[in-house]
């Protein structure tokens, strides 16, 4: 079940890649709409069709390997691909030079030293980008099974987290 999961998410994964770049070419309308639109519908629909192929998978195999430990403690040790890993670690660079290059044109149009519509149109590709690397980093972390993603927060890290997302949208939209 494992390898089907794994498959899935790599569909998933690829199928965030192509999405992203199907929203780029739409921010910069380099297909019709009605392209653009089936496309992301079609996409869309892999998209979910993979994950819930991968949280359905989760109840048809809840067994976890078991390992010995040189103290002779017996310890769980999670299925994990290597290709997830260095899926994860790309995908996060692209993420810091998005991000970074998204806080960059920020600070130049709150200066006014950048304006217009390409200004608009970068903007709007490099958040998508980062949101797809942040979509992919999840599910590669959620496949390697890694403690990140096993933690439980508290409800004062979620208000934090909500109150940094609606600061973040107001100056989006107060860009535009």
């Amino acid at each position: 079940m494992k390898k089907i999961q794994n498959g899935a998410a790599f569909v998933f994964i690829v199928s965030v890649f192509i999405l992203t770049a199907i929203s780029i070419c739409g921010v910069w309308k380099i297909f019709s709409d009605d392209v653009i639109t089936k496309s992301i519908q079609t996409f869309g629909l892999l998209s979910i069709v993979a994950v819930i192929v991968i949280i359905a998978g989760r109840f048809v195999d809840s067994r976890e390997q078991l390992a010995v430990s040189s103290t002779g403690a017996v310890e769980t040790v999670p299925f994990s691909n290597p290709a997830f890993t260095t899926t994860r670690k790309i995908t996060l660079a692209i993420l810091i030079i998005s991000i970074s290059l998204l806080a960059f044109l920020g600070v130049l149009a709150i200066w006014d030293v950048l304006s217009g519509e390409i200004l608009n149109k970068s903007l709007s590709s490099i958040a998508i980008i980062a949101f797809a690397s942040v979509v992919v980093v999840i599910t590669c972390l959620e496949r390697e099974k890694h403690k990140l993603m096993h933690q439980k927060m508290s409800g004062g890290v979620i208000l934090l987290m909500l109150l940094f997302g609606w600061f973040f949208l107001s100056f989006l939209f107060r860009l535009f």
